[in-house]
């Protein structure tokens, strides 16, 4: 083993080293251990087929510490990510320093979810039957007709400024509930399947986890898969993985999918301008069914679980009134399809709604959760896994010889026991991977403060809020504003703003009040304000420099007890003698609350003070394991240490 340890070493040296090609190809580089560190382990699992968990925080120069070790070694890479902004870098920065570092020629192929492109057929359609247009509707159309003359992926990004109308791309781009497949007019044309095509050829393919998992989910249904067989897969922002995997392994169906396809099927029916009064009344009689469905459940936002009681009580009995409407729409549909042949896409739609709902309203199955959730008008009832580990353990790791998983918050404490809540999500055992938290490579000892008040009463303390409003307003004197406030709870950020905005002489930013898009630039350009925001802010904000200089979190960050999520998978462990609170409840809040944080510093001179506001962290049992989860920051809980840090 030794031996292959140096050979690795080597490898790596000439990729990374000071006299590496890397080297000659970025001027005033200097080498990272942390990457070369990672760039090793990568080798080491592609060499043992055995899955990798690496901790990498930012700045480690992860990208190129995985890219440039498997494709020297011309394995055939899948590359996955959670948002956006990650795959652009890869795409548009990363990969063309390791083409000019490789100096060899590879195939690369970007793939994305089907809403990313557009459907001819669709919008052939959309352009004929379109509502009244407004003038830059019309103009936008007209734009997209000359793009459609020289594009070669019909993706989405390669649109601007999209109308202020939300749903014009909704109705023409590729979407399964549409699809003729081989049936379309512009199958040869279709973006879609080019793109699938060039992703099967490629020997790297960029996707995000939403289609890879999706795409998984197919798999498993038996129906062909969009991705091509690869050698190695990365999951980048692996930390999102549970939640995904939880979404796509399981049922859901919405009151805006029913919605959806009454219209759809109207549509058909005005396409041929055929009138039938059978049809008329299963599609008026499926819109009061849906009414009588949205009634049944609370009209505030809420998320509930679904029980044998409410099942056999009026939110069952209204999803069963559901499913009879459906059946009815069906048999109304059947003698229509040789006139309308549309039709036949939207009664194979109402099928896998009634497979659906069958399932979820069923309470048969152990290891799901049946819920709901209610946003105004919006309705969804839904079946998802207990676990994640087993679903992926079958599916996931036999479909490709290594999988590497890294993120900047994997692990919830110190050594291979720190990865073992993520590991048993993922389905591994510690004894059949490698994992590796690496050091940080930001001097946090010198350059960031954690500072845990004193004085501040416990969370569920009813003056609570009050003192944290007097407190951040402290602080935010001694950075001079420049600082990201995260809260927990809508009620909580509403609170301490009201206390705050007449009393803050700097620049205020709020959630909910613009998109968040718009207060991130505003942010990042006016380096005196100060961002309140709530979960979506807790991870993917890269604000470096003085713009942020101090991050601010209310409460440690414990999932609630009455999502039904939660709670389903509390009284699982609790049935197997496991307890929640230490073995769920502590590593959710460990991980999340290192995303917050992880705000702060996002460059090599960024400097900055760590703000909780929740006493528990220092004064309960369970507060060393968030410190020993965090990054190497001094703590203090002296309010007069953190202006000393700003002088």
């Amino acid at each position: 083993m030794g031996g292959c340890v140096l050979d690795f070493q080597g490898h790596i040296k000439k990729l990374f080293g000071p006299e590496s090609l890397l080297a000659q190809k970025i001027e005033g580089y200097e080498p990272r251990p942390a990457q070369e560190q990672m760039a090793t382990l990568v080798l080491q699992a592609v060499d043992a087929k055995r899955p990798l968990l690496v901790e990498a925080a930012t700045g480690t120069g992860k990208t190129l510490a995985y890219l440039l070790p498997l494709l020297s070694l011309g394995k055939r890479v899948i590359v996955s990510t959670a948002t956006k902004a990650l795959q652009d870098q890869i795409v548009s920065k990363d990969l063309v320093l390791v083409r000019q570092v490789l100096a060899r020629r590879f195939k690369m192929a970007v793939l994305k979810g089907r809403h990313n492109y557009l459907c001819q057929f669709r919008y052939q359609k959309f352009k004929t039957t379109a509502p009244r247009l407004s003038v830059r509707e019309r103009q936008w159309l007209t734009r997209v007709d000359r793009w459609l003359e020289n594009t070669r992926t019909g993706d989405r990004d390669e649109l601007e400024n999209m109308p202020e109308r939300p749903n014009l791309w909704s109705e023409c781009h590729a979407d399964a509930n549409y699809c003729p497949g081989r049936d379309c007019p512009d199958a040869k044309e279709c973006f879609l399947a080019h793109a699938r095509r060039r992703a099967m050829e490629a020997d790297l393919v960029v996707v995000n986890h939403y289609l890879f998992f999706a795409d998984l989910a197919v798999k498993d249904a038996g129906f062909g898969e969009i991705l091509p067989k690869a050698d190695v897969v990365v999951f980048d922002e692996a930390h999102r993985i549970p939640d995904i995997v939880t979404r796509f392994f399981g049922w859901e169906i919405t009151n805006g999918q029913i919605q959806d396809l009454v219209q759809d099927s109207r549509d058909q029916m005005d396409t041929v301008g055929l009138v039938d009064a059978e049809f008329d009344a299963g599609i008026k009689g499926l819109e009061k069914a849906l009414a009588e469905l949205r009634g049944a459940f609370p009209e505030e936002n809420s998320r509930g679980g679904l029980s044998p009681e409410s099942m056999n009580d009026r939110p069952g009995r209204a999803l069963v009134t559901v499913e009879a409407a459906l059946h009815r729409l069906l048999d109304c549909m059947e003698p229509l399809l040789p006139q309308v042949s549309g039709l036949g896409i939207c009664k194979r739609r109402t099928t896998e709604l009634l497979e659906t709902s069958g399932r979820i309203r069923v309470l048969q199955d152990p290891g799901r959760v049946h819920w709901f959730e209610t946003r105004g008008r919006f309705l969804s009832l839904s079946a998802s896994p207990l676990e994640t580990g087993p679903t992926l353990r079958d599916l996931l790791y036999p479909a490709a010889d290594c999988h590497i998983f890294t993120s900047a918050t994997l692990a919830t404490g110190a050594g291979d026991e720190g990865f073992s809540f993520f590991a048993k999500q993922l389905g591994l055992e510690s004894g059949e991977m490698l994992a590796q938290r690496l050091p940080p490579p930001f001097d946090y000892a010198n350059r960031t403060l954690l500072y845990i008040p004193q004085g501040l009463p416990e969370p569920s303390q009813g003056n609570f809020p009050r003192a944290a409003t007097e407190e951040i307003l402290h602080l935010l004197e001694f950075s001079g504003g420049r600082a990201l406030v995260l809260f927990t709870s809508q009620r909580m950020l509403e609170t301490v703003h009201e206390g705050v905005r007449d009393r803050l002489r700097f620049p205020l930013l709020v959630q909910g009040t613009q998109p968040n898009g718009v207060l991130l630039r505003r942010f990042t350009e006016d380096v005196e304000s100060v961002l309140f925001g709530l979960a979506s802010f807790w991870e993917g904000v890269d604000v470096p420099g003085e713009s942020l200089s101090m991050v601010v979190i209310d409460r440690l960050p414990f999932a609630s007890p009455g999502d039904p999520l939660v709670a389903a998978r509390s009284r699982w462990l609790e049935s197997q003698e496991i307890n929640p609170f230490k073995q769920m409840y502590i590593p959710k809040a460990i991980l999340s609350l290192k995303q917050g944080l992880g705000r702060l510093l996002r460059r090599r001179n960024d400097r900055g003070v760590l703000v909780v506001l929740d006493r528990r962290m220092v004064d309960k049992w369970y507060g060393r394991w968030f410190l020993e989860g965090l990054p190497p920051s001094p703590l203090t809980r002296d309010r007069e240490a953190v202006r000393r840090f700003f002088l």
